[in-house]
C-alpha cells in the first residue's frame, strides 16, 4: 500500500491488521516518503517494512541530500523495528551506498526486471543447476569454506 493510501484508511486498516495477522499476512508501506509522512502510522500499524520511494534512492551513492534521506529512513524504520526496503536501484553505487547504510534489503532492475511466476521458477531452477552453493533438491549449503 502506498503511504497516501495508510494514512487515508489508518481507521480501518488499524481494525483489520489484528485479523490479517492471525493468518501469517503483514503489510508493507509502498512509496514511503513521497506523501505526508506520519509517526502515526508506526505507532497504530504493525506493516513489516517501508519502501523508500525511487526518487531518494536512486542517485544516493553521488547526492548527499538523497543518501542523507535513506539514511534516516533506514533508521526510523529500525527504531520501530521495521525493516527497510530501498526501491528502485538501478547501478551497483546506490546498492553498496544503501548495504553501507544498513539497508535490509534492495529491489530494481539492476538485480531484475518483473516478471511472470513461470519465469521466476525457470531463472530459478537454471541458477539451482548451475550454482555450487546448492545441494540436492530444497537444501543450501551453509557450511563454512575452508579457506
Amino acid at each position: 500500500m502506498s503511504e497516501t493510501q495508510v494514512l487515508n484508511k489508518i481507521t480501518v486498516l488499524r481494525e483489520k491488521f489484528h485479523e490479517l495477522g492471525k493468518f501469517g499476512i503483514s503489510l508493507a508501506i509502498d512509496n514511503f516518503g513521497r506523501g505526508n509522512s506520519s509517526f502515526s502510522l508506526f505507532r497504530y500499524l504493525q506493516f513489516s517494512e517501508i519502501k523508500i520511494d525511487t526518487s531518494f534512492v536512486q542517485g544516493c551513492a553521488s547526492n548527499a541530500g538523497n543518501s542523507n534521506v535513506c539514511k534516516s529512513m533506514i533508521q526510523i524504520a529500525h527504531n520501530f523495528a521495521r525493516k527497510a526496503v530501498a526501491v528502485g536501484i538501478e547501478t551497483g553505487e546506490d546498492a553498496q551506498e544503501l548495504a553501507n547504510l544498513g539497508c535490509d534489503a534492495v529491489q530494481g532492475y539492476i538485480f531484475g526486471k518483473p516478471m511472470t511466476d513461470r519465469q521466476l521458477m525457470t531463472m530459478v531452477t537454471a541458477g539451482r543447476a548451475q550454482s555450487k552453493n546448492f545441494v540436492g533438491s530444497n537444501t543450501w549449503d551453509v557450511s563454512p569454506r575452508a579457506s
